[in-house]
């Protein structure tokens, strides 16, 4: 297993964190060419991981740098999902590589070049050998350059595609620049000659944590991980930068969702900034520790870039500069640091958590008076076992309950809340048609992108209820409930957000389409609802499934899972958990004692509009 071989900040971007799993069945069951050198050995080392922990089922054929340590690290000769050649031996395969999928050429990307003499034969040599051994197998071809083509860049200007700056050919500091531009053009021309699909991602400068990955303010990281004082090289213009894993995510969707034969420049969320602004960034983060000055006036060949077309054509980064910053900075403070990444609810989250506890109190309450069985449920479950409370970075509560428990909680709730909490569902707020009940605090606003289009229903702070129903004994009777509960699910959802059904089957997808637009919303929630719980007065029923929360995915699991209720400690307190719950969350998460990667423990919401009103004296 790759895993166990990699650090905490390796196996984050090993891990593609930020790609959906829909997208990354581009990539299932293909043969690939990776070509390159740092970050293609990142890519090698990422797809591996995904064969292990995802059953990507891909074959990588390696030519690159370092090719004897990558092996002697990781034991590839035990595997036989890769072979490995050395980078100057790829335009010796060019007729030995036949059943290529597709072709990846990171090429200089973000490489440090030292000597423009030596390192231009070499890449052009690779680059031609790329697009013959594609040719052979008729395969598309994705490359890596980076925001070096575009020249010696204007202060103040920001490129896109097909913008270019000077570039003084006569001027050795602009080599590397010229490098890239010519690799480039080499990779297109050898492209068109050929007839090739070639889609060119275009980074800013690629920042990764023990990746290898060299940079101007890499100088500045390790200081502030040791909390010592450093001038930061003072730049003039703007430079745009990347994490490693949304390159990934590019991609990705470069395989499967963008449009080919395209260039897109690639960069990370709010990530085109000064080093005056990476120093404000830095010292907002840590702040004085993060002891920063700028010194002297120096410009590097990278420039910044527009990523608004990649974006429009539907791949947005998922890392903004200051967690791909503290990601860094992280990995110089070493595996045991105390820093923690940036909070993503603005210093809000002790007190969201603090309420949410609340809620679980006043629920619990209510169950032992009225003799209901609950559980923890989800990430609340995960985090009682795993950490004795809160998973340190989750701002939301679940719990789950049986379809009786659940209707009888339906009915009483709405009279033993306090005032300060409402109970919310289909029947309580008309506008309202999620497929589970949910409790509110009055007075607060928690909306994500989701929420924010649905005002007129109440956004406060949330607590999910979440019922795991019976379903059918038998294998195919289980298939045909999921699969109209998907369908219900999907009448409703996506008319009520208004969204198109896409699942990569054209004529699911239409038939979908089709009965979202002709039948009103109110009657496909009431399908939904009858569908979910179709099965609620069958006797000796032996499977239970998550018909309303996203685990309905993983299928049905054994009725008797969640037959006994123990009690563990969460924040202080004794709260009910299922008495068998290791099968439960294995059922769940897998190995769910391994923690998430580092880069998503920044809640599992993004937040868009958050007020918390007078319960910010929490904070307090």
């Amino acid at each position: 297993m790759i895993r166990i071989k990699l650090n905490q900040f390796e196996a984050d971007w090993a891990a593609f964190p930020q790609v959906e799993k829909e997208a990354l069945s581009a990539l299932k069951n293909k043969t690939i060419l990776i070509s390159g050198h740092i970050i293609a050995r990142c890519l090698c080392i990422a797809l591996l991981y995904l064969n292990d922990a995802k059953k990507l089922n891909t074959r990588i054929v390696y030519c690159g740098d370092d090719c004897y340590d990558l092996e002697r690290r990781f034991f590839l000769s035990d595997r036989n999902d890769i072979s490995c050649q050395s980078y100057d031996s790829l335009s010796e395969l060019k007729s030995e590589l036949p059943g290529i999928d597709l072709a990846i050429h990171t090429g200089v990307c973000s490489e440090t070049i030292e000597s423009f003499a030596a390192a231009l034969p070499q890449e052009v040599s690779a680059a031609q050998a790329v697009c013959a051994i594609a040719a052979n197998s008729k395969a598309p071809v994705i490359m890596l350059s980076d925001s070096r083509v575009y020249g010696n860049a204007k202060r103040g200007r920001v490129y896109a595609e097909n913008e270019y700056a000077d570039l003084d050919n006569l001027d050795p500091q602009y080599e590397e620049n010229q490098l890239v531009r010519a690799v480039e053009g080499i990779m297109q021309c050898e492209a068109k000659s050929r007839s090739l699909s070639l889609t060119t991602l275009r980074t800013g400068i690629v920042l990764g944590a023990c990746t290898g990955l060299k940079t101007f303010i890499d100088g500045a990281l390790k200081p502030v991980a040791e909390k010592k004082s450093f001038a930061l090289p003072s730049t003039e213009r703007k430079y745009s930068f990347v994490y490693i894993s949304d390159v990934f995510r590019a991609i990705v969707y470069s395989a499967g969702k963008l449009e080919s034969n395209q260039i897109y420049n690639v960069t990370g969320k709010d990530s085109t900034v000064t080093s005056a602004m990476i120093s404000a960034v830095l010292q907002d983060v840590y702040g004085s520790d993060a002891n920063l000055t700028l010194d002297g006036k120096q410009d590097y060949n990278f420039c910044s870039v527009s990523a608004s077309k990649i974006r429009t054509f539907g791949c947005a980064p998922a890392l903004d500069l200051a967690t791909a910053l503290e990601l860094c900075v992280m990995s110089y403070a070493g595996e045991n640091a105390d820093l923690k990444l940036p909070n993503t609810h603005d210093g809000r989250l002790k007190a969201i958590q603090q309420m949410q506890l609340a809620y679980l109190l006043e629920v619990d309450k209510i169950c032992r008076k009225h003799n209901i069985k609950y559980f923890l449920g989800g990430g609340t479950l995960l985090g009682a076992i795993r950490h004795k409370g809160f998973i340190p970075w989750d701002d939301d509560s679940d719990i789950m309950m049986l379809r009786e428990d659940y209707d009888r909680f339906a009915e009483i709730a709405q009279t033993e809340l306090p005032a300060n909490m409402t109970f919310q569902s289909g029947k309580t707020d008309k506008n309202c048609f999620y497929e589970f009940n949910k409790l509110r605090v009055e007075g607060t606003v928690f909306a994500t992108d989701f929420a924010k289009e649905h005002r007129s229903i109440n956004i406060g702070i949330a607590f999910d209820i979440f019922c795991h129903d019976k379903t059918a004994n038998t294998r195919i009777g289980r298939k045909i409930h999921l699969a109209l509960t998907l369908f219900t699910r999907a009448l409703v959802l996506n008319k009520w957000n208004k969204r198109k059904v896409d699942n990569g089957s054209r004529l699911q997808s239409a038939v979908t389409n089709f009965f979202i637009k002709i039948t009103p919303l109110r009657l496909s929630y009431f399908l939904m609802n009858h569908t979910i719980s179709f099965f609620k007065k069958k006797k000796k029923a032996k499977y239970l499934y998550d018909g309303m929360g996203r685990n309905v995915y993983n299928g049905s699991f054994d009725a008797g899972i969640l037959d006994e209720v123990i009690y563990t400690e969460f924040e202080g307190y004794q709260l009910p958990v299922p008495k068998r719950y290791d099968e439960y969350l294995t059922f769940l998460y897998g190995d769910y004692m391994e923690l998430a990667p580092l880069s998503t423990r920044l809640g599992c919401h993004e937040i868009l509009w958050c007020d918390i009103g007078k319960y910010d004296a929490l904070n307090k």
